[in-house]
């Protein structure tokens, strides 16, 4: 059955399209003469913009006479408006290299002629050309260029747009802390300006997020405050969005009456909307929701319905959603046969549209259908089919989130060695002047001796003089850039490459104090970026908070980190596992299959806690690092297990344990960087056995002051001595 949320619309730009009405007497004024080529120029790109709503093909050939006839004359504004339709008309068509070459050109004519506060629009829209292109990386880059410059020029409308933008393109590649951190600056910049559309899309787009994290309750309530400021502002067509998302999340809690009552409200604003694609969407809503309550019959004559406006040429994945939906209906009413042929029909549709989860959505449905229909060897066959595609879209979706990390961090370095030689280049053409300086001082120098000692001579040699200096100092000055060049690739490639890396994947603090907010994190990398980590997820209404101690520190530390991180994630968003010792057996198989192939023993160690909202049981697995529970004045020390998260000379299973937590209890997880760290006044190890004191001391005090007293105790015990280890250390109170 159907278990996809809607795609977000992308708001590149505010447009206002015109109507019929505006646009015949636009193209009558092309029959009357001009006062000047500018003003034909002018009605040619209004006349193409405003076909954008209504014929492409007609926006070509227009704005293509406006950009001709304004080379000619030399326009620059009536070049650049040409060229931002044209990249529109680029992209609407997918031709994304053209789009892009045009989008280019724009940004730097908007530079050439000084309109920096109009860049924000060319930023943005290049922008979504790559984010349909599926180059995340760069599209997120234009999207924080759009937003820095509508920044600056107080544009807080399209910052808001953006910041939608932004979070959406988080989202597409799985890095959900970021995108929910996005869409609430989007949110908390809406309270100064109340923008009641905008914050309902906002909210909209932030509802998804959890949907795909499977948080259902938290999609609902955010899907229900867009529902109700869409309403208010008559968005329909986010609205109909929004219902068909609530819909889905009532069907998926066993709410039917909240379902039927978003689907009654679809059907109001479908007869309002009265476009195919609506009626479809709801026709196939419903007859999903009647499926779920058994009603097959009426389930298939609404699919039936739903098929008249479902379009196989231009629309395939709806075409192939319905045909799902009649294969599934087909299975419960025993019509296997038929179910198969429609299925079958749905996976050609999925695989043209390169559509990997419909796909295996598609062959589980198929080989349910075969095993019915009495071909168990097709039936397995078909099922592994879709394991394996399964199998393969999950790597791809961390693989891809990797990718884009990487290519975040490249063009940040690219960007900085553009900037390095400008600057170096400022840096020469300074000294450069500087030296021309000096050798006219020389000049004068030797002119004057000249004329009062007549001495040919003497003047040569000043000049020879003269000469050499240049060459040093031409020498000393490539000694520099070179000196500057290779420090700042050493820079580029280790800090902040790193710290990218570190600041997109280590849990966001709104997170942690929303699921735990009595809780602190002491976390002092030795170096700027770290091995250690902390990472948090929340599914199906668990809590997940890893305290992990990755192999190494610095940049390869912060490598491995990120590793790390991905694998966690995989196991617990993408395949769904839930009992921390499962997950901790994941991420180990992953990373033995991912970097020991030579030998080598790169993990972590640490602790996985799972935090079970329903109950006061914490599941955790550890893998040599022992967390601790002080009760009533005593420390009690949990079990770990004696091997890394990596290959080790033992490879059992990790243990899940489970701890009955009771009021009052103050639980703490930490690396070994802060017992391992030397100092006092012997310069010796602090060790577990002093730590585990001072956490007595002040388990007294609030968790704020908490993580005061132990950053000033570290620095006190460390002294002028240097760190020696990363540290990461975690403490919640338990209400």
């Amino acid at each position: 059955m159907r278990s996809w949320i809607l795609g977000i619309a992308l708001f590149t730009c505010s447009w206002s399209f015109g109507q019929t009405e505006y646009l015949d007497s636009m193209k009558m004024t092309l029959q009357k003469p001009v006062s000047s080529d500018t003003m034909r120029v002018y009605q040619y790109n209004e006349i193409g913009w405003t076909y954008l709503d209504y014929s492409l093909d007609s926006t070509f050939f227009y704005v293509n006479r406006a950009l001709r006839l304004a080379e000619k004359r030399n326009y620059p504004n009536g070049i650049m408006d040409a060229k931002n339709t044209l990249g529109i008309y680029y992209r609407l068509n997918s031709r994304y290299p053209e789009a892009i070459k045009v989008y280019e050109e724009l940004i730097q004519l908007r530079k050439k002629y000084h309109q920096e506060d109009k860049l924000t629009g060319a930023y943005a829209n290049l922008g979504s050309v790559y984010y349909e292109k599926g180059s995340y990386a760069q599209a997120m880059k234009h999207y924080q260029k759009a937003i820095d410059i509508a920044k600056k020029f107080h544009q807080d409308d399209k910052v808001l747009v953006l910041y939608s933008n932004l979070g959406v393109a988080y989202k597409s590649v799985g890095l959900y802390d970021q995108s929910i951190s996005t869409f609430n600056e989007g949110l908390k910049l809406n309270k100064r300006i109340k923008n009641k559309e905008q914050e309902a899309q906002l909210y909209m787009n932030l509802s998804t997020v959890y949907h795909d994290r499977n948080m259902t309750d938290e999609s609902v309530k955010y899907s229900e405050i867009a529902r109700k400021l869409s309403r208010e502002v008559h968005a329909v067509r986010n609205r109909q969005t929004i219902l068909y998302n609530l819909s889905l999340d009532y069907r998926t809690k066993k709410q039917f009456s909240k379902a039927k009552a978003c689907l009654d409200e679809m059907y109001s604003v479908a007869k309002e909307m009265n476009e195919d694609d609506i009626w479809l969407e709801y026709f196939l809503a419903r007859a999903n929701y009647l499926f779920d309550l058994k009603r097959f019959d009426e389930a298939m004559k609404l699919t039936l319905m739903a098929e008249k406006y479902a379009n196989q040429e231009a629309d395939l994945l709806s075409f192939g959603e319905v045909q799902l939906t009649k294969a599934s209906i087909y299975a419960e009413l025993k019509k296997f046969k038929q179910g198969i042929a429609v299925a079958e029909l749905a996976l050609t549709a999925f695989k043209d549209t390169e559509d990997a989860n419909a796909q295996v959505r598609t062959l589980k449905v198929l080989a349910e259908l075969y095993k019915s229909n009495g071909d168990p060897g097709k039936a397995l066959k078909v099922f592994e089919e879709a394991q394996a595609l399964k199998d393969k879209t999950d790597l791809e979706a961390v693989t891809n989130q990797i990718a884009t990390l990487n290519s975040l961090n490249e063009l940040e370095r690219k960007e900085q060695d553009l900037a390095l030689s400008k600057q170096t280049n400022q840096l020469i053409t300074a000294e450069n002047g500087r030296k021309s300086n000096l050798i006219l001082g020389l000049f004068l120098i030797g002119g004057l001796i000249v004329i009062s000692l007549g001495i040919s001579f003497k003047s040569n040699r000043d000049k020879k003089k003269a000469n050499v200096l240049l060459n040093q100092q031409n020498e000393e000055i490539e000694n520099q850039k070179t000196l500057i060049e290779e420090k700042q690739v050493e820079i580029l490639d280790s800090i902040h490459y790193a710290k990218r890396i570190q600041e997109s994947l280590l849990v966001q603090q709104t997170l942690l104090k929303e699921a735990l907010p009595e809780s602190f994190i002491f976390f002092q990398p030795k170096d700027i970026v770290s091995g250690d980590f902390y990472w948090a997820t929340k599914r199906n209404n668990k809590f997940y908070l890893a305290i992990c101690d990755s192999t190494g520190h610095g940049v390869p530390g912060a490598f491995m980190s990120a590793l790390n991180i991905t694998f966690l994630s995989e196991a617990i968003n993408q395949l769904g596992i839930e009992e921390p010792g499962k997950i901790f057996d994941h991420v180990r198989k992953r990373l033995v299959e991912s970097i020991s192939h030579d030998g080598a023993r790169d993990g972590m160690d640490g602790v996985l806690f799972c935090f079970d909202e329903t109950s006061r049981n914490l599941a955790y697995t550890a893998a040599y690092n022992n967390p601790v529970v002080i009760r009533g004045g005593e420390l009690i020390k949990f079990p770990a297990d004696k091997m890394p998260v990596g290959k080790s000379d033992i490879m059992t299973s990790f243990q899940t344990h489970t701890i009955e937590l009771e009021p009052g209890d103050e639980l703490f997880a930490y690396t070994d960087g802060y017992a391992d760290q030397f100092g006092g006044e012997k310069g010796k190890k602090l060790k577990l056995a002093n730590l585990h004191e001072y956490l007595l001391s002040i388990s007294a005090e609030k968790v704020t002051e908490q993580h005061d007293l132990l950053k000033a105790h570290f620095q006190s015990w460390k002294g002028s001595l240097g760190q020696v280890d990363d540290v990461c250390l975690f403490g919640v109170k338990l209400i």
